[in-house]
């Protein structure tokens, strides 16, 4: 998009620096209005966002809403952890979070991948359509996932027995 190296570092620390904002403020509204919530806004705006990103392209708004990005994107990452290890058993908790994290590390490795793809063919824009598109098919899915009944809770020393 003819940034210079510099520009797109520091438009790369600013995706962080809003995630790292998010990131503890996601968590304690997850813990005081409901994962489900947290997680159905984060992702609806960032799919906003990827609209505008995607309308924007090469100008200034597009610098500003890839932080605005950040912000909500990451925003979701402990929000997920805490609802899996809510809906999991408390033996479980370690493998339900290493899967999440396997899961998470293919999508990172096959995201570039199918983003040059697509970006060689339609265009870098399209990509932006096309992370749009995922994030609406990834929120149908939280609609669909049960909500757990009861946090598991630890067993006491008389449930042992």
């Amino acid at each position: 998009m003819g940034y210079s190296p510099v520009w797109v570092g520091a438009v790369m620390a600013g995706l962080q620096l809003a995630g790292f904002t998010a990131a503890p403020i996601a968590g304690h509204l997850s813990d005081t209005m409901g994962r489900r919530r947290i997680i159905v806004s984060s992702m609806t705006t960032s799919f906003v966002v990827l609209l505008f990103m995607a309308i924007a392209g090469n100008s200034p708004w597009f610098v500003m809403f890839v932080a605005v990005l950040g912000f909500f994107l990451f925003a979701v990452r402990a929000v997920l952890q805490a609802w899996l290890l809510d809906a999991t058993p408390p033996d479980m908790g370690g493998s339900s979070i290493g899967l999440l994290f396997a899961i998470q590390a293919l999508g990172s490795a096959s995201g570039p991948f199918i983003g040059g793809l697509i970006a060689d063919r339609w265009g870098i824009m399209m990509v932006f359509y096309f992370l749009a598109a995922t994030i609406v098919i990834a929120n149908m899915f939280i609609f669909v996932t049960p909500v757990p009944s009861a946090r598991f809770a630890p067993s006491t020393d008389s449930e042992m027995q």
